[in-house]
């Protein structure tokens, strides 16, 4: 049996490793500024070069930003979640079809969550976004109707207050509408859609659970159903 020698990590490796341990922990949060470099190097027992490397990496990673007030967090670890789930989407060669197939289980999911949990301010966000959709197709424009159906469903992802769910939704659901908008949607599937979302925003009024579900595995099936006779896009892949 051939074991691998441990990888030695650089003291700059290891505080940029702490400090996402304190973003997933919650103990720093997006907008928090972070200890000085001085404080930094008490705590975790390392020179300053080392920490002012690791500053460096998470800058170049998104994480950090310098502003007047000092260095802060510029994003949450769900954030930088979603991105790596994203990347190893693509980087596996994914299918649109097994993406579709996932997408439908969470939003199956997270509108029966929605029904039970939704806020009065959720449903009028939803209704401006099914607005916006229906002024959309009526202006015959595909780019903002996609705009406006991707953030109608990412607000009912929102309503079930899963944050869990949420990181895994918003991981696929760029993929999917890429690729949606790269085909288009004709005006006959524009207006059998905005029918779907409409049926689904009033189960939600209604705190309807079972038709909540029922309508959007049969709005999505039906999407599904019209870009694969428009296009044969199962055989597409998601990142392409």
């Amino acid at each position: 049996m051939s074991i691998e020698p441990l990888e030695r990590k650089s003291l700059s490796d290891l505080v940029v490793e702490r400090i996402k341990q304190l973003i997933l922990k919650g103990e720093l949060k997006e907008g928090d500024r972070i200890p000085s470099e001085r404080e930094l190097c008490e705590q975790f027992a390392v020179s300053r070069a080392s920490v002012r490397e690791g500053l460096k990496i998470l800058s170049l990673q998104g994480l950090l930003s310098r502003t007047n007030a000092g260095t802060v967090i510029t994003t949450s670890f769900s954030s930088i979640l979603e991105e790596t789930l994203t990347l190893k989407i693509l980087l596996d060669d994914t299918s649109y079809e097994d993406t579709t197939e996932a997408r439908l289980f969470l939003e199956k999911t997270m509108v029966r969550l929605a029904a039970q949990r939704i806020t009065d301010e959720d449903l009028k966000l939803i209704q401006a976004h099914l607005d916006a959709m229906i002024d959309a197709e009526e202006r015959g424009n595909n780019n903002d109707f996609v705009i406006a159906d991707i953030a109608f469903h990412q607000q009912i992802a929102k309503a079930s207050r899963s944050s869990v769910l949420n990181i895994l939704y918003n991981s696929i659901i760029m993929l999917v509408f890429k690729v949606q908008t790269r085909v288009g949607y004709d005006a006959s599937v524009m207006k059998e859609s905005i029918k779907y979302h409409g049926k689904i925003l009033e189960a939600l009024r209604r705190g309807d659970v079972p038709d909540s579900e029922n309508e959007m595995q049969m709005h999505l099936l039906d999407v599904q159903e019209r870009l694969n006779h428009m296009t044969g896009i199962d055989k597409l892949k998601a990142g392409e």
